[in-house]
């Protein structure tokens, strides 16, 4: 059983690799997208000093920079210092089509932007379905069923030998060839393994099993907001693992090969 289970993890890691690692690489972008985009905005501008004005006169500032016809969506105002982005789109439908950045303190109209040339609106659409729609959809959720079996197969290969549990558990970066990708491979799997099986079944339930009474929680959980600036991190490290494992993965793989090669030879 554990040798079949070894070789379908092999097999569907060397396969999908580069989707797995894509899909990984733009949710661990997307886990700091909020600050990212602080970041930027607060390089190109001075936040006034002062008070902050209300919402209304926020919206209606905002509201001065884009065509009259268009509605404003519900505002969120930062938690901390921050510039604000009020979001509007057309009568009867969500998706924003116009972005207005205003500084809370002096109401002034920093930027207006295109919410759907938006960077981290194009990675979360990739993310979500790969510019593909329902189609997409349904590929990005056999990734996380795929993912989910990777972690399951993947704690069934690692369960150690009786007396052979420290060494499950650790790597040297001192050590060299197939035995450091092997340790360092099992041992990240094992200590991330359950903050990645969660992000693995709350990214199927999100593309299956979705409600929007319980969307916001799984996507908090998904990305890691849940915990805040905590889960944020982790989520980041998450989205990094099917890299780390491709490379000690394919690496291990490839050393046995070779070796099997020169042996034959």
């Amino acid at each position: 059983m554990r040798k079949i289970l070894k070789k379908i993890h092999l097999y569907l890691a060397l396969a999908l690799f580069i989707p797995l690692v894509l899909q990984g690489l733009t949710g661990s972008i997307m886990a700091f997208r909020g600050e990212i985009s602080n970041a930027i905005l607060h390089h190109k501008f001075d936040l006034s000093e002062g008070y902050f004005r209300s919402e209304e006169e926020i919206i209606a500032a905002a509201s001065t920079a884009v065509d009259p016809e268009l509605n404003p969506a519900p505002l969120r105002m930062p938690e901390e210092r921050n510039f604000v982005k009020v979001r509007f789109n057309k009568k009867g439908e969500r998706k924003p089509v116009a972005e207005v950045v205003i500084d809370p303190v002096s109401l002034q109209v920093l930027e207006v932007n295109d919410p759907s040339k938006n960077i981290f609106r194009i990675l979360k659409k990739f993310h979500e379905d790969l510019f593909l729609s329902e189609i997409g959809k349904n590929i990005v959720g056999i990734f996380g069923i795929v993912m989910l079996f990777m972690c399951v197969s993947g704690l069934v290969i690692w369960w150690p030998k009786q007396g052979m549990l420290k060494r499950a558990l650790t790597f040297k970066f001192s050590d060299k060839g197939k035995k450091f990708h092997r340790d360092l491979h099992s041992a990240v799997g094992f200590w991330l393994l359950i903050p990645l099986t969660a992000v693995s079944i709350t990214g199927i339930y999100l593309i299956y099993f979705k409600t929007k009474e319980s969307n916001k929680l799984w996507h908090s959980i998904h990305d890691g907001t849940v915990a805040g600036i905590y889960g944020e991190s982790l989520a980041f490290v998450v989205g990094l693992l099917p890299l780390l494992f491709s490379i000690t993965g394919i690496a291990l793989w490839w050393l046995k090969k070779k070796s099997k090669m020169q042996k034959a030879s």
